[in-house]
């Protein structure tokens, strides 16, 4: 018997209301920018929508986005590209906005800017020059607006006039002669001196029933691409073309006898759509919807009035794709395809329910495919004839049909035996084999404790099935047709491979392998040497993307592809390295249950949400969905097939999708992404910023510090369907690729360093079409003060004067020590030199004026001490001198000293100086005990040693200074050397070499002691 088969692929509509944003329910006109963007009139204001969002223009004070009125009667575009706005409140006045800069200019038809007479019309005729038509009782006058609220008069038409304020339409051809039709006089053509060339009556109409009156109203006159001129007038049936040449007015042919046509719109194909009611008058509800090609074929459109019979407005760039309707509650998106998609089996439902589920397809290559339906029915599908037949299933114990639940998998042998799996009962408790033939139409069915899960026959022709124990998690098992018996499948140890995975699909490969997804990762089953191999889920390329598969395939390399919930994965059995694709990459869902090649090396992929076209050479993805005219966007694993003519079978859950590739793979050129609005937050106002103007001729974005963080707004301004349209971008500077957003239009920004930027944006349409052309967009980060070369140069010269404040203080510092050390040592020299000098030479005056001994002995006491203590302060004072920081003073200090010891001893000294800089100077601490050093081993020699002959080396040896006093003499008694000296004197050497970090070593030999400082 024949399945009977009722599908109603309805048209794919996007529905925007009050609730979406748009500023009123009645949408009075429609059209599209050169960038792209859509704007909508409505009784309540203009919006702008890009697909995602509507701005509204109105002339509410709060809106920063202003008009002169809300109550749009029309809009046009200029050949400027402005928006002429025109207002059902008035005819004083219209508005030209720019789309891009959105700059307001308010234009006034009054008599001081040139316009004489009542303005009833503004109009924009096909060259883009805005006309203004008025009447005053003498004449009717026809202007061009010349920029600046300035106007030309072009034509005036002597003429009078009861009535002011009667309906006018217009339309100016390309010779410069006038249609001119109003309700008071008629239609008449003008020329374009303002003559009248043809008044036309009743009579030129031939029409023998008018319900209306004349001269009356027209429901429109327009002039299309080619030329031709459209006029319906109120209570006239049909429409007329106009022949201007000669005059006449001609019927329609073609149209529907005596109906009344109230609207015309065209597209920019030059395609003619035409509304039409049921009553002389009514214009709502429509009843009709005729559409007009260029070469005057009629096509009916009344199927479109399904999504509203209320249709105010109409634009599309080509009426059989992608049509806005504006209608009394909103605007609808329709998408007028007529679908290249078979459907069978499948019911018209939305996408939330399901029709007849479908778990397999296979065909026999020459003329019939077969379907299993999850219930009830197996189906044969004659190719030749395009009927369906349903296959009886009967027992052939009870010969009555069986009853058919949770099925799935259909293999087709070499015999002609069709082999499929069910459960025993709806409960799903156990499984059964199927075998049926297909010439016979006999059943056979083969029962087993466990419900099966996939199917598969190898090239020997024996059955693999994954089934569910209840021991385990799963069991592989093998059917041979000609034992048949089931047999489980262990490794050679005696294990079952799946006790620990719930298997999904099993799939021989090229070599004989068998390879099984399941819930717990892709098992590899080497039968000949009984091992199994386990791939799971890890980070990066050596894993699953998910432990989840559920269909696999083996291409003509080798390489197993796998469909997993987290996309699909691609891998390279010899070297273990998968390959990942999934959303990110273009992939219509991440679940993926159906991979069928298309024998071009590329593959038709069939998920949960979607139908994919993936190129491997180029990574790109087209996907497909239910308003592409598939029966629903869920697929189902098994259900995929393609026959001996290259066509494709998919089933899902509702029905069968069929086509050919060239039908879905149309190359369509997609545009450019558009520039939408810039959002940025700035921290120090806290505020947001939005720019939504000037952005097409942005040469360059500036972030300023201040700028948290921005956001990109993006579109492309293709309407199939809006929010599945994808994008991808590049921050040339920052990111090393294209980074895949998804549907997501926008892009948000933050912390970037400071520097140039480049964002490239590409975008596709919502079957993966991208555009070739991309929207570049240069940012330049401006960097925070603190991080500008100018505050690196301000620290620098800050840190300069910081470190030239410190040496200038310390210099300071040291200048005022050196003169506090010159002072005290001028001031020691004149008050205590001389007082001790005074005291000497009184002594030595006493001495030689007293007689008593005793006396003369304490005055020569008292004398010498004087004299000690004129040395010591002498040492003193030198020490502290600063004008004797040099290493020559210190040497001729030296000298000095040495002369006075040793000398009146008759010891004669060799001083040997070797690379000393006598002019440098020396630090005080340094200068006072190396001098002293050098006095006390002086001393001690001139008093101890007995010494005749003193050599003194004093010397630079690289780095290091070194001073050597060597004697000749011999002590009179034993001292302890290398640095363990006896006495004060020695002591006091030691203290003072500490005090500079300098090693002192005194050693005695045979031939004298020797002092050795080294620093």
């Amino acid at each position: 018997m024949a399945a009977q088969l009722s599908y109603s692929n309805d048209l794919p509509v996007e529905y925007y209301s009050v609730n979406d944003g748009l500023s009123d329910r009645m949408v009075t006109d429609i059209v599209q920018s050169r960038r792209g963007l859509i704007w909508i009139s409505t009784q309540n204001g203009l919006n702008r929508f890009d697909g995602y969002e509507f701005i509204v223009f109105n002339n509410h004070p709060d809106n920063l986005h202003q008009l002169s009125d809300s109550n749009i009667r029309s809009l046009d575009l200029d050949k400027e590209g402005r928006l002429v706005i025109t207002y059902r409140t008035t005819y004083g006045l219209f508005d030209l906005l720019d789309p891009e800069t959105l700059e307001l200019t308010t234009v006034k038809l009054l008599p001081e800017y040139g316009i004489e007479g009542i303005p009833r019309l503004v109009m924009v005729n096909p060259e883009g020059e805005i006309l203004v038509l008025s009447i005053s009782e003498t004449a009717s006058n026809i202007y061009q607006y010349i920029g600046e609220n300035q106007f030309r008069q072009v034509i005036s038409i002597a003429e009078r006039h009861q009535q002011l304020s009667v309906a006018v339409h217009l339309i100016q051809f390309p010779n410069g002669d006038f249609l001119l039709n109003d309700s008071e006089m008629g239609l008449r053509h003008i020329s374009g001196s303002g003559q009248l060339d043809k008044h036309f009556g009743i009579g030129d109409f031939q029409i023998n029933e008018f319900q209306g009156r004349y001269p009356g109203s027209a429901y429109f006159m327009h002039c299309d691409r080619q030329g031709r001129v459209w006029l319906s007038l109120q209570g006239y049936p049909g429409v007329f073309l106009y022949r201007p040449n000669d005059y006449l007015l001609e019927a329609v042919p073609g149209l529907e006898a005596g109906g009344y046509f109230n609207s015309i719109w065209e597209d920019e194909k030059g395609n003619i759509l035409i509304s039409r009611s049921a009553r002389a008058g009514d214009k709502f509800p429509l009843q009709g919807l005729t559409c007009i090609r260029p070469d005057g074929q009629l096509f009916n459109f009344d199927y479109l009035l399904s999504t509203s019979r209320y249709i105010v407005s109409v634009f599309s760039r080509d009426f059989f794709r992608t049509l806005f309707l504006g209608i009394d509650t909103g605007m609808k998106i329709v998408q007028n395809r007529q679908s290249k998609i078979d459907a069978y089996l499948a019911e018209d439902l939305s996408q939330d329910r399901r029709g007849p589920v479908m778990r397999g397809i296979a065909g026999d290559g020459k003329r019939f495919v077969y379907f299993l339906r999850e219930a009830k029915y197996l189906y044969e599908f004659d190719q030749l004839t395009g009927f369906i037949d349903t296959l009886p299933l009967v027992s052939p114990t009870t010969g009555e049909e069986i009853s058919l639940a949770c099925a799935g998998g259909l293999e087709l042998d070499a015999e002609g035996n069709l082999w499929f799996y069910s459960c025993q009962n709806t409960s799903s408790e156990g499984g059964r084999l199927h075998k049926y033939n297909i010439e016979s139409c006999n059943l056979k069915t083969y029962e087993f404790p466990y419900q099966f899960n996939a199917i598969t026959m190898d090239r020997d022709g024996i059955i693999w099935l994954c089934t569910q124990p209840t021991t385990s998690k799963g069991m592989l098992l093998q059917f041979d047709p000609q034992v048949e018996k089931f047999l489980p499948y262990e490794d050679k140890e005696g294990n079952n491979p799946l006790r620990d995975a719930t298997p999904h699909f099993i799939m021989e490969a090229s070599n004989g392998n068998l390879w099984i997804g399941s819930e717990n990762g892709l098992y590899l089953i080497d039968r000949e040497k009984r091992l199994a191999r386990t791939f799971r889920a890890t980070k990066g390329k050596n894993g699953l993307a998910s432990d989840i598969v559920y269909v696999l395939h083996e291409d003509e390399r080798g390489r197993i592809w796998i469909g997993t919930t987290n996309g699909l994965n691609i891998l390279e059995p010899q070297t273990g390295i998968f390959h990942h694709y999934s959303r990110k990459n273009g992939l219509a869902s991440n679940t993926v249950c159906g991979i069928v090649p298309d024998g071009n090396g590329n593959y038709w992929i069939s998920t949960y949400n979607g139908l994919s076209f993936f190129e491997p050479e180029r990574e790109t993805f087209r996907n497909f969905y239910s308003m592409d005219g598939l029966t629903h966007d869920e697929f189902n694993r098994f259900s995929y097939y393609r026959d001996q003519n290259g066509r494709y079978y998919f089933g899902g859950v509702n029905g069968i999708n069929a086509f050919y590739s060239e039908d879905l793979l149309v190359n369509e050129s997609t545009p450019p992404v558009v520039l939408t609005k810039i959002t940025r937050y700035n921290a120090k106002q806290d505020s947001t910023i939005v720019q939504d103007c000037h952005l097409s001729g942005m040469e360059e974005l500036v972030i300023n510090p201040s700028d948290s963080y921005f956001t990109i707004h993006f579109m492309l301004p293709t309407f199939t369907s809006p929010r599945r349209n994808q994008f991808k971008t590049w921050l040339e500077g920052y990111d090393k690729q294209w980074v895949y957003q998804g549907s997501n239009p926008n892009l948000r920004l933050n912390k970037l360093p400071p520097g140039a930027y480049t964002l490239h944006i590409k975008g596709a349409d919502a079957n993966g079409n991208w555009s070739t052309e991309e929207l570049a967009i240069p940012i330049r980060m401006k960097p925070a003060f603190t991080q500008t070369f100018w505050f690196f140069v301000l620290c620098l010269i800050a840190g300069s004067a910081i470190v030239y404040v410190i040496f200038q203080n310390r210099l300071e510092q040291r200048l005022q020590v050196e003169r506090i050390r010159t002072k005290l040592s001028s001031d020691l020299h004149d008050e205590l030199s001389g007082l001790l000098s005074g005291i000497a030479m009184q002594t030595d005056v006493l001495q030689m004026q007293t007689t008593d001994e005793k006396s003369k002995d304490r005055l020569k006491q008292i004398g010498e001490v004087s004299r000690r203590a004129m040395s010591k302060m002498s040492d003193v004072i030198w020490s502290i001198d600063s004008r004797k920081d040099k290493v020559e003073d210190l040497l001729h200090r030296m000298r000095e000293h040495a002369d006075e010891m040793l000398i009146p001893l008759n010891i004669v000294y060799q001083m040997h100086i070797s690379k000393l800089d006598r002019q440098k100077k020396m630090q005080v601490t340094l200068r006072q005990n190396l001098y002293f050093i050098f006095k006390e081993a002086i001393n001690n020699i001139s008093k101890h040693s007995g010494a005749t002959k003193v050599n003194i080396t004093l010397k630079n040896e690289g780095q290091d200074f070194s001073m050597i006093i060597k004697d000749n003499g011999v002590p009179s008694h034993k001292e302890r050397v290398n640095g363990k000296k006896s006495g004060q004197g020695l002591a006091n050497l030691a203290m003072r070499a500490q005090r500079i970090k300098a090693d002192l070593d005194i050693d005695k030999g045979e031939d004298g002691y020797t002092i050795r400082l080294r620093r």
